[in-house]
């Protein structure tokens, strides 16, 4: 891992980093920046089911609201038009 200095605190693993579809290696600080502050505050919109789908990181959600997120989305992807 890197230090807020920049350099690193370990050195990284000898294989090459994982890459994201979009190319993005070394996002972790990313998601270390997601805060619980970030929650949808209701669920049942239909903006959240497009969030989940094309949000970089996905949605963040209360606990409490996970069994109420599946019961309003498919986990498949919509489908796009051709």
């Amino acid at each position: 891992m890197k230090g807020s200095d920049g350099h690193w605190n370990e050195e990284p693993p000898p294989h090459e980093p994982i890459v994201a579809e979009d190319g993005t290696v070394h996002n972790l600080n990313e998601y270390f920046n997601i805060s619980g502050s970030d929650a949808i505050a209701d669920i049942r919109t239909s903006s959240v089911k497009d969030a989940v789908f094309s949000q970089k990181h996905g949605v963040v959600i209360k606990e409490n609201q996970l069994e109420e997120l599946f019961s309003h989305i498919s986990l498949q992807q919509p489908h796009e038009s051709n």
